[in-house]
């Protein structure tokens, strides 16, 4: 019997000293705390001051440093990557990047601020463009875009009666095969909102 509750001392004694920490963030922060804490965690992202201008090229045309992102990446033909300093219109940038688009495909890219007077009213309105779900951060008069390959351009007026602030949000999706299968789909809102295909 003191054997059979030594062994068994022993086994509990194990198994308290083995239990571990719960598991952790990448942040060293405990993962469980915060799923049940009740004050949100503030992150401020700051963009390094190591960071690179590049110049970005499309079949000869300057499209700036974030119009790539607005651009149909199956029709690229090649891609080149120079890492030698450049200057464009007395600016310096750190490196170049020329891309040639397939013969058969012809872009036809337009700044952000030529796509605000194109194609909306908001003239004089402060506005903020963002390509699929990311803010573009720079210079809209510079920032290129392929008219080509934009699905829609989604104006959404934000009023904010508090601070007595007007601006507009400019959404550009482009016709990636996910985006023209949800513009397809048709929602019915009410009671029990139906989605169909």
């Amino acid at each position: 019997m003191k054997s059979l509750l030594l062994l068994l001392f022993s086994l509990l004694d194990i198994l308290a000293i083995g239990q571990t920490d719960a598991p952790k963030t990448t942040s060293g922060v405990n993962k469980y705390s915060q799923l049940n804490d009740s004050l949100p965690q503030v992150i401020y992202k700051n963009h390094p001051s190591t960071h690179k201008d590049v110049a970005w090229f499309v079949n000869d045309q300057f499209v700036g440093q974030s119009g790539i992102t607005a651009m149909n990446p199956d029709q690229i033909a090649t891609m080149n990557v120079e890492k030698k300093g450049v200057d464009i219109d007395n600016i310096s940038y750190d490196g170049k990047v020329t891309i040639t688009m397939k013969e058969s495909y012809q872009p036809k890219f337009i700044s952000l601020n030529g796509l605000k007077s194109k194609y909306t009213n908001l003239k004089d309105s402060s506005v903020l463009f963002m390509i699929e779900n990311e803010l573009v951060k720079g210079d809209y008069g510079k920032c290129m875009v392929d008219e080509n390959y934009l699905l829609q351009i989604v104006v959404d007026k934000v009023h904010l009666k508090s601070e007595k602030k007007d601006f507009c949000l400019v959404k550009l999706p482009t016709r990636t095969p996910e985006n023209v299968r949800k513009s397809k789909e048709i929602r019915i809102r009410g009671a029990n909102e139906l989605g169909i295909n």
